[in-house]
């Protein structure tokens, strides 16, 4: 893509991020052009729902949109074709890295994609379309991504929408609807355990691959609207917070950022998906502000 047109697509931007500001009523949305991540939603009510660390790295504007970028910490990175370290790939996949081409924006919504090229075959070999559509509403917002394999062959691959929330106070706050579900538990060498709680509450590092979740699960904050979040399409529900000593370990990341932010994602993660030639797949998450 070519700098001026890739700054024609991408007007907006945060912390120097380039990207594309959607409104819906008072509710705004910015979806960035480097994965296709959702950098920012706010509702009617103006609140920041979405934790960005002021210490990450990425595609910045001036930056040749042909490189394979460093990460961004926060928002809703897409991870694909690769679940974390779970494959043999750079981690979380190379999509989230890429700048991604816009392809239609009605100023609510936005639908953004990336195919195969060089630099994806420099990762894996396979011939891909990859979309990601960004809905907003008032009181809501919602991220689907879909695949599609162009290949003569099948391949397999894992992925995620890797939402970062943004709390006053990840001590005070609590997950609800995991309770009775099974999980890979990745800070105990991934070994398969069950909730009892349903409230889950966040004090120390946690990270895991919760294996058919509910559809849907409630985020409670001491003061604050419940905050749902849905997902179709997805097989698991990955809950993380890195906690104080994981996060002092990471360079893109505040010492203090971990009380901040909890990741809730919809993912397929605890075991890859394989599509068919011409074969399609479909998933997305859906944040929603309770009244």
């Amino acid at each position: 893509m070519q700098q001026q047109d890739f700054n024609a697509q991408f007007p907006d931007e945060l912390q120097g991020f380039p990207g594309l500001r959607l409104r819906a009523g008072k509710a705004s949305a910015l979806v960035g052009a480097q994965g296709a991540q959702l950098l920012s939603w706010q509702g009617a009510d103006g609140r920041e729902r979405l934790f960005l660390s002021s210490a990450s790295d990425g595609l910045r504007r001036g930056d040749a949109p042909d490189r394979l970028a460093a990460p961004i910490r926060g928002g809703v990175p897409v991870c694909f074709p690769q679940f974390s370290g779970r494959g043999p790939m750079i981690k979380h996949g190379f999509a989230r890295g890429m700048a991604w081409r816009l392809d239609a924006n009605d100023g609510r919504s936005a639908t953004l994609s990336c195919s195969d090229n060089a630099l994806s075959r420099e990762h894996w070999p396979h011939a891909f379309h990859a979309s990601v559509r960004v809905a907003l509403e008032e009181d809501a917002v919602t991220v689907t991504l879909e695949a599609h394999n162009r290949d003569g062959t099948a391949w397999a691959f894992s992925c995620a929408l890797h939402t970062y929330l943004r709390l006053d106070d990840v001590r005070q706050a609590r997950l609800e609807g995991l309770g009775g579900v099974r999980y890979q538990d990745a800070t105990d060498q991934n070994r398969e355990k069950r909730q009892e709680e349903n409230m889950l509450s966040i004090g120390a590092e946690v990270d895991r691959v919760y294996m058919a979740p509910p559809p849907a699960l409630q985020l409670h904050e001491p003061g604050l609207p419940v905050l749902s979040i849905s997902q179709q399409g997805f097989a698991d529900t990955v809950v993380w917070n890195p906690g104080p000593e994981l996060a002092r370990k990471l360079s893109d990341f505040p010492d203090d950022g971990w009380l901040h932010m909890l990741c809730v994602e919809a993912a397929h993660a605890a075991a890859p998906l394989t599509l068919q030639p011409g074969e399609h797949w479909r998933g997305s998450q859906t944040l929603r502000v309770l009244a």
